[in-house]
């Protein structure tokens, strides 16, 4: 197994050619990174206590090209406050929320399931029946991308995801189905041991997780 030192890059700029989007059950923990995607679906088994847990990362299919992942924050921008005597004594800390959105290229049961706001029932002998309301479907995300030699990833244990925009039929361009995933709080794990299982304490709280650039262990 590769160091921290061994996988550490000349620099961190990276511009991912490939890139990977996968959905699991909330609080599925990650897959040990860093490894080269291939676009297959990810399972493996952990350890939580003396217990064995199956996990299973499933691939989102293909996204757009032309429109990539976006990544946003909304929230107030700070504000100066201060007195007659001191005119910027302090500073406000608005709260931030997280949100991004995916442009799926797939017309597939799961990307329509994601886009309408529906479960399992809307799928009636191989079709996709929209339902009269729709519901956020509850999801852990994780997005990897490489250009190759390197890979950069984030991890989401807990998001919503529900459709964000309008489907365009259009015959000179791949169809797209825009989805936004707001982010919500969750178990955010640590990496597993060698032996797949989560140290214990080694939790910590937050919205997710980002694995900054690093060298694939393949091309060391």
């Amino acid at each position: 197994m590769p160091t921290t030192e061994e996988l550490k890059p000349l620099h961190y700029a990276l511009a991912p050619k490939t890139g990977y989007v996968y959905v699991a059950p909330v609080n599925t923990p990650p897959p040990k990174f860093p490894f080269e995607p291939d676009g297959r679906d990810i399972a493996f088994t952990y350890k939580e206590g003396l217990t064995e847990v199956a996990a299973k990362w499933v691939s989102i299919g293909n996204t757009s090209l032309e429109n990539g992942i976006e990544m946003s924050v909304e929230g107030d921008d700070p504000e100066t406050l201060g007195t007659w005597q001191v005119p910027a004594l302090e500073v406000t800390s608005p709260p931030k929320s997280y949100s991004m959105t995916i442009n799926l290229a797939d017309i597939s049961l799961e990307t329509l399931k994601l886009y309408y706001g529906a479960g399992d029932s809307s799928v009636v002998g191989g079709q996709f029946v929209i339902p009269n309301t729709a519901t956020p479907a509850d999801r852990a995300v994780y997005i990897i991308g490489t250009d190759g030699r390197h890979a950069v990833a984030w991890y989401y244990p807990s998001t919503r995801i529900i459709g964000s925009d309008s489907i365009t039929l259009d015959p000179a361009a791949l169809t797209e189905v825009p989805v936004r995933a707001s982010i919500v709080a969750g178990r955010a794990y640590a990496d597993l041991d060698v032996d797949n299982k989560i140290v214990p304490g080694s939790e910590k709280n937050g919205l997710g997780r980002v694995y900054p650039k690093v060298r694939l262990p393949e091309v060391i």
